[in-house]
């Protein structure tokens, strides 16, 4: 089966407010009308029935207040004009027929006489609400067929001496009091209708006007806020729950709409202070950054001046160790180097000889250069460059050093590049380089080896 309630509790959730109070009004009329028509159906019905029960109660007692004796019961005519003066006075009474009862109990009623238009099956043949009388000993109404017949049955019995000797039996026709029971319906019908559509109208002319428009109004306002328009004001046009929560949220625009200013002017103020300070920020910072290189100026220029200090103290002791150096080891090698003039002068020499005295005299010569560098190095001396050939120059770091390669078993292997330009450097300076080169290569090697 489907769910049918899933889809209508989603059509009445999405109703307005007003078209919901507008069906439950409805509802709530119709309930009352179909409540209130029932009761009052009801109500007419008894009184209905009392007044028949009534009328034809009063027919059986007048019937049997007459009746003294078996012999005026079976009276026929006197019987008749009884009944005749009594169908007379009551206009919806339809016929009467008058049973005895005989004195065996199982035995059928028997008609005496009747008046009106009764049916001859009732005259002969005694109906069951006839029967019924001798047994229950009262009258007995039979309202089964008012609804399609219009008509009310009556029994009421007839005693003699507490006996039950005979019957009452009369019909009533309800047909004039039904219809205008059913004028008085629909009459009554068309005033509920009326006063529910009344009613209806009016609950929701109030509810429009006194709740549905200012309650727009206040959602109007408050979808105005939610957008950022802190301008909308909700009219207060009564002073009740409704005015009341206008007021309230008035009030609670104003109180935002002043907030959000001083937070504006707020926000103002503090981007211009933000803005001076970063501004007084970036000036003390070029400041800063001004007297930082001035103070790493003068910081350069006390380190120079401080280096310069050492140097030429450093210098001046260099000088005078210098000196001192160049006088004890000058005149020795300038003794060592007559000398060994002197013994280049013998014929006798062979050649090997006279190239390591060469050799030896060259070495003499550098070590006097060596002294004068160190003299010239303490007085600052800048390098005297002129083109130099690098072969030359490195072979003759080697021929120094051949002793020493001979003594520690070297072998010395060499490339000589013939395409070397010269280069412009300082002799002396570059020798110093090229022996400190070798010197560290023979502490490399004390075992011996190939270089």
């Amino acid at each position: 089966m489907r769910d049918y309630h899933g889809p209508m509790l989603n059509r009445w959730h999405r109703l307005s407010l007003q078209v919901k109070i507008t069906l439950i009004i409805i509802c709530i009329v119709g309930l009352s009308a179909v409540t209130t028509e029932w009761l009052e159906a009801r109500s007419i019905q008894h009184t209905v029935e009392d007044n028949v029960r009534d009328a034809a109660l009063a027919v059986g007692r007048s019937v049997d207040q007459n009746v003294t004796s078996l012999a005026q019961l079976s009276n026929r005519e006197a019987r008749t004009k009884e009944l005749e003066k009594i169908l007379a006075t009551l206009p919806d009474l339809l016929s009467i027929v008058l049973y005895e009862f005989p004195p065996e109990p199982g035995e059928s009623p028997l008609p005496i006489t009747s008046v009106g238009p009764t049916e001859l099956p009732r005259q002969e043949g005694a109906p069951d609400l006839v029967k019924r009388v001798r047994e229950e000993r009262k009258s007995l109404i039979d309202y089964a067929d008012r609804t399609n017949t219009h008509r009310v049955f009556l029994a009421a019995p007839i005693f003699l001496k507490s006996a039950v000797v005979g019957v009452t039996y009369a019909e009533f026709s309800t047909l004039q009091m039904d219809e205008a029971l059913e004028s008085l319906r629909q009459a009554s019908r068309t005033r509920r209708l009326l006063t529910g559509l009344a009613i209806v109208v009016a609950i929701n002319l109030f509810l429009y006007f006194k709740v549905h428009r200012p309650v727009k109004r206040l959602l109007t306002a408050v979808e105005s806020v939610s957008r950022g328009t802190m301008t909308s004001v909700v009219p207060v046009e009564e002073q009740d729950e409704l005015g009341e929560l206008a007021g309230t949220f008035n009030d609670m625009v104003r109180k935002i709409r002043e907030a959000t200013h001083d937070n504006t002017q707020l926000t103002e103020s503090l981007r211009a202070m933000n803005d001076s300070l970063q501004l007084k920020v970036s000036e003390a910072t070029a400041e800063v950054l001004q007297k930082n290189r001035a103070l790493a100026h003068t910081n350069d220029l006390l380190s120079a001046a401080q280096r310069d200090a050492a140097r030429a103290q450093r210098l001046s002791a260099i000088g005078q160790v210098a000196a001192t150096v160049a006088h004890k080891i000058g005149t020795p090698l300038t003794a060592l180097s007559g000398h060994i003039q002197l013994m280049a002068e013998d014929s006798t020499l062979g050649t090997e000889s006279r190239q390591r005295l060469q050799t030896v005299e060259a070495q003499i010569e550098r070590t006097s250069k060596i002294i004068q560098d160190l003299l010239l190095y303490a007085r600052k001396p800048e390098p005297v460059r002129s083109p130099l050939d690098l072969n030359a120059c490195v072979a003759e770091s080697l021929a120094l050093f051949q002793p020493e390669f001979d003594r520690r078993r070297i072998a010395l292997v060499t490339e000589w590049s013939h395409q070397l330009e010269k280069v412009e450097a300082d002799a002396q300076q570059l020798q110093e380089v090229f022996n400190s080169l070798i010197e560290n290569a023979l502490d490399a090697m004390p075992a011996g080896g190939t270089l």
